[in-house]
């Protein structure tokens, strides 16, 4: 086949459009995170416009462009969540990301308030000279 995870990704998510209806649960994470942020933010908001009002069905649909999450915030048919997280902030260094982070595995409200990818890419044990 020899086909791009991007191409993938866009004929799955075309085919997911085609085929929701009202009675159908979508769920989406992170489309088009593989492109240019100007191109991924247009997919991916157009892609949830589709969602809410053409199709209408129940559909989660996990993003980081944060734009997105704006441009939704105030439509009654949305609503905004994240996965909860403890983060233990370091004190003594100072620096951003320096603390230990517990996933809580339960949804909150609204949007996330930081990203925590720093303390994410500590967990997995990246070297300190790539933090």
């Amino acid at each position: 086949m020899n086909q791009s995870t991007f191409f993938v990704e866009l004929a799955e998510t075309a085919a997911a459009l085609r085929g929701a209806t009202r009675r159908s649960l979508v769920i989406m994470d992170e489309l088009g995170r593989g492109t240019s942020t100007f191109d991924g933010t247009a997919i991916a908001s157009a892609t949830v416009q589709h969602l809410v009002e053409r199709s209408k069905c129940l559909s989660l649909f996990a993003t980081h462009y944060h734009s997105l999450l704006e441009e939704w915030k105030a439509d009654p048919s949305v609503v905004l969540g994240h996965m909860q997280c403890l983060v233990e902030d370091n004190l003594a260094s100072g620096d951003e990301g320096d603390g230990n982070v517990t996933f809580l595995y339960t949804l909150g409200e609204g949007v996330c308030p930081k990203s925590f990818g720093i303390n994410v890419a500590r967990l997995v044990g990246l070297p300190v000279e790539v933090l």
